[in-house]
């Protein structure tokens, strides 16, 4: 019964033109929210990763600050708004030559206006 009930709903929803799963608001669709670099050069001046993501959500969404577990690690992103259905991404910068060698882990927050107001992204690898 209620399998039935939920493929009626399901049904409805798509004639109706509206998405059963669009969350109300802004809302943070990350491709992947952790990226792992393997080994790289401890020398080397900085490596790069993309955060790709979709506002997948009914309202403008704004990233208003991110903030880093060390001075190493930077966060690019374009700082205008991103219409429902738009994409963007927020590039990591880690710069492995300003710490000592080894295996790394570090933590970025990115704030916005999305209702669960805090996301995190993980880059991780090991500086030889």
């Amino acid at each position: 019964m209620m399998k039935r009930a939920f493929l009626i709903l399901a049904f409805l929803a798509t004639v109706c033109g509206v998405s059963a799963q669009q969350p109300s608001g802004p809302h943070f669709r990350f491709d992947k929210t952790e990226h792992d670099f393997g080994d790289i050069d401890h020398s080397a001046a900085e490596v790069r990763c993309r955060f790709e993501f979709t506002n997948d959500g009914t309202a403008p969404l704004v990233i208003t600050r991110t903030l880093t577990s060390c001075s190493c690690t930077k966060v690019e992103y374009d700082k205008r708004p991103v219409p429902p259905g738009g994409r963007g991404a927020i590039t990591v910068i880690y710069e492995a030559n300003k710490k000592e060698a080894g295996v790394f882990y570090k933590t970025i927050e990115i704030y916005s206006n999305s209702p669960e107001r805090r996301n995190n992204l993980i880059i991780k690898g090991n500086a030889i």
